[in-house]
C-alpha cells in the first residue's frame, strides 16, 4: 500500500508541475483517502491550495502535516509562507524562526 500511495503522490506532483491543479488535487485526495496521515500527500495538497490562493485550505492541510510530525521542516516552511500570504506577520515570523531552528538541527545532525 505504501508504494501505491507514493506513486499516487508522485503522479499528483507531476500533474501539479504541468499546471493540472484540479487533477493534482483529486490525486492527492485519493492518496489521503488511502492514508489520511501520509505526510507527503498532506504537504503536496497544501502547496496546491496555496498556489490556488485557497489560503484556509492550504493552512488546514499544512497544520494536519504538522500534527503528523511537528518537527517537519518542509511543513514549517510552508506554514510560514501560508501565514505571510494570509497577512499574519506575527505567526509567519514565529513559523520562520521555528523553521530556522529545525534547519539548524537537521544540519547539525548530518555532521
Amino acid at each position: 500500500m505504501e508504494q501505491n500511495i507514493k506513486s499516487l503522490v508522485d503522479d499528483g506532483i507531476l500533474e501539479f508541475s504541468l499546471g493540472n491543479d484540479d487533477l493534482a488535487l483529486r490525486i492527492f485526495q485519493k492518496a489521503l483517502e488511502d492514508d489520511p496521515l501520509y505526510l507527503p500527500a498532506l504537504r503536496a495538497i497544501s502547496e496546491v491550495y496555496l498556489s490556488l490562493n485557497m489560503i484556509t485550505e492550504a493552512e488546514n492541510f499544512c497544520n494536519r502535516a504538522l500534527a503528523v510530525d511537528k518537527k517537519d521542516l518542509t511543513s514549517m516552511v510552508s506554514l510560514a509562507r501560508i501565514l505571510v500570504k494570509k497577512g499574519d506577520k506575527e505567526g509567519a515570523e514565529k513559523a520562520s524562526a521555528e523553521a530556522r531552528i529545525l534547519g539548524w538541527k537537521e544540519e547539525l545532525s548530518e555532521n
